[in-house]
């Protein structure tokens, strides 16, 4: 056949299927695909009343780019979103097949026609029941926050004569008309932008043969430790997804009920993977337990599992240097306890006055903090002293200089 009688074909045939043959499709109310793995779920079904009318939907090699088209159809994700893994869809070889591969693109919207693409996944893999049903695959999953959508497949093909590839559709309507574009102009039906499938190709009915999987966490978490040292538990924690992720709490258990203790920002939507990390500061001695809140931007959150950490405490009675020093007005003072002790610290000037008590009562065993604030102070040379009686019966004093400078 010559080449122009080829494309004066395939231009033809966009119109209507039963031109080239009898297409029956797959009439059930739903489908099951092949499960990508055990967490997959029923997002959106789209399958109920499969009919025999079906439009060219197709992706060709370079040579005939101008008869590239695509269908799209609208579906709406609730909170706190979706993260899609497969796309199923009924359609149909004519004369020719099988695909190479079908493209997925997922849009916004836009006044009810489909927007800015917010997802692209080219010649992915896919399988076929031999009979209508498509279940084709995403290398990396379509992550979508809670709005509206528009998806669209296009089956990759070499152009044959009278060789493509048909999108079924559905009885009954589904939120608005689907759209078709065909943005190289090959069938000269005017619609290069996205427009009704009723109004470009004279489509019979008005909604597409498609069901979406996926999951509805809308965070996946891969990892959460928790590694102790001296008075300080540091906590680490990847994802490899996320979907409308506020951030996360921090809770510790603290006489047996969890206490959000910080909040650490997340990364809203995302496929790549994301590192987090904590440091808990000044933590008592002994076994802890934390958890995760994640929380998303509309109010929904989830738990993680409890690590638990054992914290142990200083070996030994320590004063150390304050910081800054010098220092103006302010200044942090550290010190550890071996064991739990009553422990009075005080402030004298070089002519031994005092002129602060920072603390005097009981603690527990580990690192401590105080801040020493010389607001009212002139400047010069202060002494700050610690004395220590440990329940074990040692005792541990101990003075070091700091410089106010104002």
């Amino acid at each position: 056949m010559p080449k122009f009688l080829s494309v004066l074909f395939l231009a033809v045939s966009v119109f209507v299927i039963s031109s080239f043959a009898q297409i029956s499709l797959h009439q059930e109310s739903s489908v099951v695909p092949q499960q990508v793995d055990g967490t997959q779920a029923l997002l959106y079904d789209q399958t109920a009343g499969g009919n025999a009318n079906g439009y060219a939907s197709q992706d060709f090699e370079a040579a005939n780019d101008p008869f590239d088209c695509q269908i799209a159809d609208n579906f709406v994700v609730p909170s706190p979103g979706w993260t899609i893994d497969q796309v199923v869809v009924s359609g149909s070889y004519s004369l020719s097949g099988p695909a190479a591969g079908f493209n997925v693109f997922f849009y916004s919207n836009n006044a009810g026609v489909p927007g800015t693409q917010v997802y692209s996944g080219l010649s992915q893999a896919f399988t076929y029941d031999g009979v209508s049903v498509f279940t084709i695959t995403l290398a990396n999953p379509a992550v979508l926050t809670p709005g509206n959508y528009w998806v669209s497949v296009q089956c990759r093909m070499d152009f044959t004569p009278a060789g493509q590839w048909y999108w079924s559709q559905v009885n009954g309507s589904f939120g608005s008309v689907a759209q078709w574009q065909n943005p190289g102009g090959g069938f000269a039906v005017g619609c290069t932008t996205w427009g009704s499938i009723q109004t470009c190709i004279a489509a019979l009915g008005t909604d597409m043969y498609f069901a979406l999987y996926g999951l509805t966490v809308p965070v996946e978490l891969t990892s959460f430790t928790a590694t102790a040292t001296e008075n300080e538990v540091v906590l680490n924690w990847s994802t490899a997804t996320e979907t409308n992720n506020q951030g996360f709490e921090i809770q510790r258990s603290i006489d047996g009920e969890f206490i959000t203790i910080a909040f650490v920002q997340g990364h809203g939507t995302t496929t790549e993977i994301q590192d987090y990390s904590y440091t808990d500061r000044n933590v008592n001695v002994g076994l802890q337990s934390y958890r995760l809140k994640q929380v998303d931007f509309g109010g929904s959150f989830e738990y993680s599992d409890v690590v638990e950490v054992d914290v142990t405490g200083p070996a030994v009675f320590a004063l150390d240097q304050n910081y800054p020093n010098p220092f103006n007005p302010s200044t942090m003072i550290s010190f550890k306890l071996a064991v739990d002790s009553k422990v009075s610290m005080i402030v004298f000037n070089v002519l031994g006055q005092e002129v602060a008590s920072l603390l005097n009562g009981n603690l527990v065993s580990g690192s401590h903090q105080v801040t020493f604030d010389a607001s009212s102070l002139n400047s010069g040379v202060y002494m700050y002293r610690i004395e220590a009686s440990g329940i074990d019966g040692t005792h541990f004093v101990d003075v070091k200089k700091m410089i106010l400078t104002k």
